[in-house]
């Protein structure tokens, strides 16, 4: 990845428009980056959640199972979508497994506490973070 961490969360993560370069440096600086092979599961459903994920390069996928049926894929994450929040703010663990689909998928990993960090100190991204969950829970 050419970019750094911080100029990625600022210019390519939605969730992040408009929040500090102060807290948006200690997210980047607390951040670790992970890749992944297609196949290769980076969140196990259950498990409970490290931090938020953000995509950073390449595909995964949303899977569940629903009762009595077969594993399903119900959305793909691409460069710049997060996954983990609401296990963060909810105080739970993963509502569905994340498996990578495409060879050389980079995940950029922000540590909770560094996370809550944010939350406590911006009631506006607290808010947006909320929508996000929101949206992903409507039907």
């Amino acid at each position: 990845m050419n970019m750094d961490a911080l100029t990625f969360l600022r210019e390519r993560v939605g969730l992040f428009a408009g929040v500090s370069e102060e807290h948006l440096t200690a997210l980047a600086t607390e951040s670790t980056l992970s890749t992944y092979k297609s196949g290769q599961t980076i969140m196990f459903k259950g498990a409970t959640v490290d931090g938020l994920h953000v995509m950073a390069v390449g595909k995964a996928g949303v899977f569940i199972k629903p009762p009595t049926q077969p594993v399903i894929q119900v959305a793909e994450l691409i460069s710049g979508d997060v996954f983990g929040e609401v296990s963060i703010i909810e105080n739970g663990t993963a509502g569905a497994t994340i498996k990578c689909i495409e060879d050389g998928t980079f995940v950029l990993n922000i540590p909770q506490d560094a996370f809550r960090v944010l939350l406590t100190e911006s009631p506006e991204f607290v808010a947006r973070v909320k929508a996000l969950i929101a949206s992903r829970k409507a039907p």
